[in-house]
């Protein structure tokens, strides 16, 4: 009987014992006055934010203002840009022209990327790059070829994670071979407002992403990985070919780097069906940025 009430009460204490937190994120730093671009950093328990000129918000004050979903009037109807203030910054960060933290200057992007999506913000747009051999993922081309890789702002779910389109479209130099890749993209910062307490979350952690894609050559692949920075890191986790178990790569880890402002490098690592392992590394260009795609609207 002891041995039983002494089970229960190291198990009660155990519970207790747990440590729970909430993230607490923060879009600027109060040491560094750079840190919100033209803008201020101010405090806030729910973690710091920029109060910047009119026209723009977010991180660095880099984001026109304008709402991300569709629904921040309904939301702003239901009182949730102020009830919901002192327990989480969502509405106002995604919400913030409907609920009043910002002015329009009458400029906005047709599609906005979410705030929980800014850790990829860097990956966003249209890259071209021109290579001298055939080798790619996932399939190599039968010569040198031109590519075009799209990263596009995409229409944000109401109940689930926001993503990215990814798409790419590869032709040889002398046309006769087209390969194209569509999927989507998201990211899964490991700091993250979900509205709820956490127990005994480390720390530190990675922000994670995942990359979907199907392809005109017969292969369905899923990537997941981490992003640090302006460094993607993928390992490919899934694969399935139309054609067969033995089409396709059995492994491959990639990586994409940002070199410079407009210039990003691929560096791929693949083992054949054959085990045969290849290396290789291209370098795009930014030929387009779809975060400064800029539409005239009317002042709000």
């Amino acid at each position: 009987m002891l041995l039983l009430f002494l089970a229960i009460a190291f198990s009660a204490r155990s519970a207790y014992s747990q440590v729970v937190t909430k993230d607490v994120i923060d879009f600027c730093s109060l040491d560094d006055p750079t840190s919100c671009g033209e803008g201020k950093c101010i405090f806030h328990h729910t973690g710091n934010r920029c109060k910047c000129p009119d026209g723009w918000m977010g991180r660095r004050c880099a984001r026109p203002c304008q709402d991300v979903y569709r629904s921040c009037t309904r939301w702003l109807e239901e009182g949730r840009c102020s009830w919901t203030r002192p327990i989480s910054p969502f509405f106002t960060d995604n919400c913030g022209l409907s609920c009043g933290l910002c002015r329009s200057n009458g400029l906005k992007l047709p599609l906005t990327l979410p705030p929980i999506l800014d850790n990829i913000a860097w990956f966003v747009g249209r890259w071209e790059c021109k290579t001298t051999a055939g080798e790619r993922f996932p399939e190599p081309m039968s010569g040198p070829y031109r590519e075009i890789l799209e990263v596009q702002i995409s229409d944000v779910p109401m109940f689930d994670r926001p993503p990215v389109n990814v798409s790419t479209i590869a032709v040889t130099n002398d046309g006769r071979d087209v390969h194209s890749e569509v999927g989507f993209m998201t990211s899964k910062p490991f700091l993250e407002d979900t509205g709820f307490v956490e127990f005994n979350k480390p720390k530190q952690g990675d922000d994670l992403v995942g990359i979907e894609t199907v392809s005109n050559n017969g292969l369905m692949l899923i990537e997941e990985g981490i992003v640090r920075g302006y460094v993607i890191k993928l390992d490919l986790k899934f694969k399935r070919s139309f054609f067969g178990p033995n089409h396709g790569p059995k492994s491959a880890k990639r990586m994409f780097i940002l070199v410079k402002p407009d210039v990003m490098e691929e560096r791929v690592i693949i083992t054949d069906s054959r085990g045969v392992t290849k290396k290789w590394l291209k370098r795009y260009k930014r030929t387009f940025n779809y975060l400064e795609e800029y539409v005239r609207v009317s002042r709000q």
